[in-house]
C-alpha cells in the first residue's frame, strides 16, 4: 500500500507562472512572425511580389506579373516555415544537449506551435475553403478541381498531419517533463494547458489592433492560436501514466530574463506590428 505522502506532488514543483505565460507570448507571437514574415513576407519579396502591409498576423503581397505558381508558393511559404521550426525545435530536443530548463521549454513550446500550426492550416483550408492551402486566390489550391475533391484531400492529410504532430509533441514532453505516475501528466497537462491559454489569449489581443477589423482576428489570430493549437489544451491527458521516470520533475522558477524578455518582445510585436506597417 502506497502512503499519500509517498505520491509525488506537482505543487511541491518550482513553476513560476509569469515565467510560464512569457514563455508562452514568446513561443507563439515568434511562431507567428516566422510564419508571416520569414514565410509570406520574404516569399513574395523573392518571387517578385510587392510587400504593401505587414501586419502582426498576415501580410499583404501584391502579386503583381507573378505567376499562378509563384503565388502558390507564397501561400505554401508560410505553413513550410512552420514546419521547419517544428522539427528543428524538436531535432534539438532530441539531441538532448540543452540543460536550461526555460530553454527546454520554450524549445518544446516553439516546436509544437509550429508543427500544429502548420497541420492545422491543412484542416483549416480544407473545411472553410480559406487560408494557406485554400480555394480562394490567394491559397495554394486556388481553381484546383474539382474544389471538393481537393479540399476532402486537405482534410484527410490534416488529420494525418495534426495526429502525427501530437504525437511528436507528446513523446518530446514525455522525454523532458520527468516525475512519476499521475503527477507527471498533471504537470505536463498544467504547463501545456497553461500556455495555450495564455498564448490564445495574447494572440487575439495583440490581433484587435489590426486595421482590417475582426476578419484578421477570427481567420488568422484565433483560428491559428485557438484552433490550430489546441492540441496543446488536450493532448497531455494521453501520456503514459505508468511511466516511473528517474528524472526530476521539470522545474521552471521565475527567471527574469525569459520573463523580461518574453514580455518585451510582446510589447514591440503589439505596438509595431498590431496596427500593421504600411510599405506602399
Amino acid at each position: 500500500m502506497t502512503s499519500a505522502a509517498s505520491v509525488p506532488s506537482v505543487r511541491r514543483v518550482p513553476i513560476d507562472l509569469l515565467t510560464v505565460v512569457s514563455i508562452a507570448f514568446l513561443a507563439y507571437l515568434l511562431g507567428t512572425a516566422l510564419h508571416e514574415h520569414l514565410g509570406h513576407a520574404v516569399s513574395c519579396l523573392a518571387l517578385g511580389g510587392t510587400l504593401r502591409e505587414l501586419g502582426a498576423f498576415y501580410v499583404d503581397c501584391s502579386y503583381g506579373g507573378m505567376s499562378d505558381l509563384g503565388i502558390r508558393l507564397v501561400a505554401l511559404a508560410g505553413p513550410l516555415v512552420s514546419l521547419l521550426t517544428g522539427l528543428v525545435c524538436f531535432a534539438v530536443l532530441r539531441a538532448g544537449r540543452v540543460t536550461s530548463p526555460h530553454l527546454i521549454f520554450f524549445l518544446w513550446l516553439l516546436g509544437s506551435v509550429g508543427a500544429l500550426t502548420a497541420s492545422g492550416y491543412l484542416l483549416f483550408s480544407g473545411v472553410t475553403g480559406l487560408g494557406d492551402f485554400g480555394t480562394s486566390r490567394d491559397g495554394a489550391a486556388y481553381e484546383l478541381s474539382p474544389e471538393w475533391l481537393w479540399r476532402t484531400l486537405l482534410v484527410a492529410l490534416g488529420v494525418a498531419a495534426y495526429t502525427l504532430s501530437v504525437r511528436v509533441m507528446l513523446a518530446r514532453m514525455g522525454a523532458v517533463i520527468g516525475g512519476e505516475g499521475v503527477a507527471r501528466v498533471r504537470h505536463a497537462q498544467r504547463l501545456s494547458l497553461t500556455s495555450y491559454l495564455a498564448g490564445g489569449v495574447v494572440s487575439v489581443l495583440v490581433g484587435l489592433f489590426n486595421p482590417l477589423g475582426l476578419v484578421i482576428v477570427l481567420t488568422s489570430a484565433a483560428a491559428a492560436s485557438l484552433g490550430g493549437t489546441s492540441g496543446l489544451a488536450w493532448t497531455m491527458q494521453f501520456m503514459n501514466r505508468h511511466v516511473q521516470s528517474s528524472q526530476p520533475p521539470l522545474a521552471l522558477p521565475r527567471n527574469w530574463a525569459w520573463t523580461l524578455g518574453g514580455l518585451l518582445f510582446t510589447l514591440l510585436y503589439a505596438v509595431f506590428l498590431g496596427p500593421s506597417i504600411r510599405l506602399r
